[in-house]
């Protein structure tokens, strides 16, 4: 155990819980700490806060909260182990104690590992003078730099076969990680092989450049163009963004976010200055995409080529993205072009003024909607156009993502284009409204703790709080009481813990205690004792004050077991004046007793307990 906590003591030595939170979050400083929108629920305005000096973080929205291991156990969905494998390995920590996982079932982690390998491996085909040489062409009549191609890593998968395999054997990597990994694939005769071959290769990362997998760009004659990496459990392409690790700085400094559809288009507007872009992995924008995005920045501009492009980006927009609190605009590539055909055409001025010209998804729908009910004749298609339309509005306007003025002006174009009252086109859209309101909101997870009725065990949450948040040990009288007494699981197991380094150190260290913390949720646990131990402060009052509840409520258990073994109807006088006396004996050592009370007020709260003792109930007892 001293061995372990000494490894998350080094790790936590070693990385910046603002610079690991901030890969994901865009935090903005407050004072003493940093604040930004939580990464693990949806939410308008700022509630998931960082302590840098506690070492711990918190969402007051959903309740969330904890020390850098939680954070990565919540981020990436792993278990303690994981997440310390993954922070171990950032750090730079060997953990020889933590046993992997069986060579078969690789873990998140261990499939990260197996992807960056095979990164280098393909980067390294591309440099070959020789093996590269074809697509070191193909990039350079694309008009792509090799510093570009060096930023995003591209690599090559050369004339197929089984080199990856025999290469990651070499490697020590076996065939079931490399297919764990989607690296190899097996045919319906059983036999193995590359997924990837006569590909330019591009690493998929996430916000942090981890590979969670490839899109690999055919070199010959394949009917499959773009080949990606599929499904696994490191990798899910409608969550992932192409570029983003490139592109979150640029995003956060800017305000804004270019969304594209292919990797070379990427990287052709990264190269021509605009470093603010990502790409979609072939999917439409999708809610996850969304909420990573809006991270960094609160609008997106979707570029594409096409009318029937451009309605289904500015309608899929809409939908996702503006009840997330993220204004959507569209900008079309003129003549039909995609963007990194006309950056070589036109330049990065000319592109710049696309940007400009960039329309409001809503905007954008309005006149499509307008155009629809010109051209159709019949009452039913303006019909439905309008409806569609109004529909839209009114999932956006719900959410308060379109605002009063903005919403007023939408009804009065609708009202004017069929005649009729603004008030009317209203009430038809909060209906459609409600119509399509299938299911109820889902509520928010908060963090609700079981709640705590028994004053013994309220008061050992006090003890919990304030020796966690007091900012100087404090003295504490022997013996300790026992906290195997407590009832919730991990209250009891964090004060084993904090007792256990009172007693060997003389003081519960926060850094010492989080790093022996091994259980899912002992450190958002300890994150919220901490705030609300913070919030009391008068730590020795409140300390001596809880110690003096927790003797009374154990007191006052003894005397109910008294009482139902003299209430038995068969107790002769001798053994109920028996019982009489071992009670009046009880209540006088526990009256000495000053268990948990800081020394110097020991006589004090000796007299309060004498003061509140209930053994005149006994007098009672024997009248009944």
């Amino acid at each position: 155990m001293r061995n372990f906590s000494f490894k998350k003591k080094e790790i936590l030595a070693r990385l910046d819980l603002v610079e690991v939170v901030g890969e994901h979050v865009a935090l903005r400083q407050r004072g003493r700490r940093y604040v930004g929108l939580c990464p693990f629920h949806f939410e308008k305005t700022p509630s998931f806060v960082v302590t840098p000096d506690l070492g711990l973080f918190k969402c007051f929205g959903c309740g969330k909260g904890g020390d850098l291991f939680s954070f990565v156990e919540h981020r990436e969905n792993v278990s303690f182990r994981e997440a310390l494998q993954i922070l171990a390995d950032r750090a730079g920590v060997v953990l020889d104690e933590v046993s992997s996982s069986a060579p078969d079932s690789p873990t998140r982690g261990e499939i990260a590992k197996i992807n960056a390998w095979a990164a280098r491996f393909f980067r390294s085909n591309l440099l070959s003078s020789q093996v590269g040489e074809e697509a070191r062409a193909y990039l350079k009549g694309r008009g792509l730099s090799e510093a570009s191609a060096e930023r995003f890593g591209l690599g090559l998968t050369a004339d197929g076969g089984t080199r990856l395999t025999a290469a990651a054997a070499n490697a020590g990597i076996s065939q079931a990680q490399l297919v764990a990994a989607d690296l190899v694939r097996e045919s319906e005769r059983g036999s193995k092989y590359d997924t990837f071959r006569n590909r330019l290769m591009f690493p998929i990362r996430d916000a942090t450049g981890r590979v969670l997998g490839f899109g690999g760009r055919t070199l010959v004659d394949d009917p499959a163009k773009y080949l990606n990496t599929r499904q696994t459990a490191l990798f899910d392409k409608g969550r992932c963004l192409y570029g983003v690790d490139v592109a979150r700085r640029a995003c956060s400094a800017k305000g804004r976010v270019l969304v594209v559809e292919g990797y070379t288009d990427c990287l052709a507007v990264h190269q021509a200055g605009f470093a603010e872009t990502v790409a979609t992995l072939g999917v439409a924008l999708s809610e996850e995409q969304v909420d990573l995005l809006r991270r960094y920045c609160h609008e997106i501009i979707l570029l594409f080529d096409s009318d029937d492009a451009g309605e289904a980006a500015a309608e899929r927009g809409i939908r996702v993205a503006y009840p997330r609190c993220v204004r959507v605009r569209l900008a079309r590539i003129p003549t039909g072009k995609d963007p990194a055909e006309y950056l070589a055409s036109s330049g990065a001025d000319a592109f710049s003024d696309v940007l400009k010209e960039a329309v409001d998804a809503l905007e954008f729908k309005w006149l499509k909607t307008c155009s629809h009910f010109k051209e159709h004749g019949s009452d039913a298609a303006r019909r439905d156009a309008i409806m569609d339309f109004l529909g839209i509005i009114g999932e956006a306007c719900a959410t308060s993502a379109v605002d009063a003025v903005q919403r007023g002006l939408l009804i009065n174009q609708v009202a004017h284009l069929l005649r009729m009252d603004g008030h009317e086109v209203n009430r038809v859209m909060k209906g459609l409204r409600r119509r399509r309101s299938t299911t109820a909101e889902p509520a928010r997870n908060k963090d609700e703790r079981r709640a705590v009725v028994d004053e013994e065990q309220a008061a050992w949450v006090t003890v919990l709080e304030v020796l966690l948040a007091a900012p100087a040990p404090l003295k504490i009288g022997e013996p300790l009481p026992d906290p195997a007494r407590i009832a919730d699981e991990t209250d009891r197991r964090i004060a084993l813990a904090a007792l256990d380094l009172i007693v060997q150190e003389g003081a519960c260290d926060l850094a010492s205690l989080l790093a022996r913390c091994t259980e899912s949720g002992d450190a958002g646990r300890i994150e919220e004792l901490v705030r609300r131990g913070l919030a009391k402060g008068n730590f020795e009052k409140s300390l001596s004050g809880a110690a003096e509840r927790i003797r009374r409520a154990r007191f006052g258990e003894e005397i109910d077991r008294g009482k139902q073994r003299l209430s038995g109807p068969d107790l002769g006088a001798g053994l109920l004046e028996k019982s009489r006396q071992q009670l009046t004996k009880l209540g006088n050592g526990l009256r000495e007793h000053s268990h948990f009370v800081p020394r110097r007020k020991q006589r004090s709260q000796s007299r309060t307990y004498t003061e509140t003792t209930p053994l005149n109930d006994i007098a009672a007892l024997e009248q009944s």
